[in-house]
This record gives C-alpha cells, structure tokens and sequence, in this order.
C-alpha cells in the first residue's frame, strides 16, 4: 500500500481558560497535534519523554520552558520560534503571555511504547493533572487560523 499525502488545517479555537488539544496526523513515527492553553496555563509537572523527540512551535502568543532535570534554565519562545526537545530532555512549559498560546506539537519516535519520566526517574501514569489544568473555556468565533 502506497503512504498517502494530505494536508491538515493547523486551525484552533482560543480559549480563555484551560487548554485544547487535537490531533492532526499521525504516522508511524509521529505525530502532529494543535495546542491551545489559556494566560498562565501550561504543560504538566517537569517531565521527559524516554522514545519520543519533541518539537514546539509557537504559532501565536508567548511560552515559557523551564528545562533541564532542575527546571531552572528557562528558554522564551514567541510566534514563528520553536522549542525541540530530544528525547530525555526535561521540560514543562507555560503561556507566559496574556493572550492564548496556540502551539503547533511535533512528536516524533520508532517506539510508541514512550513514558513519561519525573526528574527522580520515576515514571509517570497517564496524563497528569497539574500546572493548571482545568476544563477548557472557548471563546466563542475566535479562532487561530
């Protein structure tokens, strides 16, 4: 069977609060998800990925990365920049700005059986519910597009 093109709308409702995440494509060595996190919220506790590369692209708004195991070197993307976090490497980030962040996720890897890792090593069950999380507000016909 021959692997097919396509092209994917990297489209979005903003939301005031909380975070949105879709699926745009996935092959079998990666992903491609839309991200969109509310002023203040942001990914999850410190963590790293054991099989998968990571890329982050702001496509709108402001992040923050706090990086390395201790979480104390901070990188600063904006629109058009793009974070790449290899596997192993140790990241939480949150919208630093005052508008929505809208983050366009690379995830890429030859092994889907991927963890999560806390900075102690210990791995992490599932998705965890820290840094903000909550319900996503949409903002009613606002869209990045």
């Amino acid at each position: 069977m021959d692997p097919k093109a396509q092209v994917v709308q990297l489209k979005t409702q903003l939301v005031s609060e909380g975070h949105t995440r879709y699926m745009l494509a996935e092959t079998d060595l990666m992903t491609l998800r839309i991200h969109c996190y509310a002023p203040g919220i942001g990914e999850n506790a410190l963590h790293a990925h054991t099989k998968e590369d990571h890329i982050f692209i702001v496509l709108d708004g402001t992040a923050q990365f706090n990086t390395e195991r201790d979480g104390k070197t901070v990188l600063t993307a904006g629109k058009n920049q793009a974070v790449v976090l290899p596997a192993g490497s140790y990241y939480q980030f949150c919208n630093s700005g005052q508008t929505p962040l809208v983050l366009a996720r690379i995830g890429a890897g030859q092994d889907k059986a991927d963890q999560r890792l806390n900075p102690d090593g210990s791995a992490i069950p599932g998705r965890t519910n820290e840094h903000g999380a909550a319900k996503p507000k949409l903002i009613e016909g606002a869209f990045f597009q």
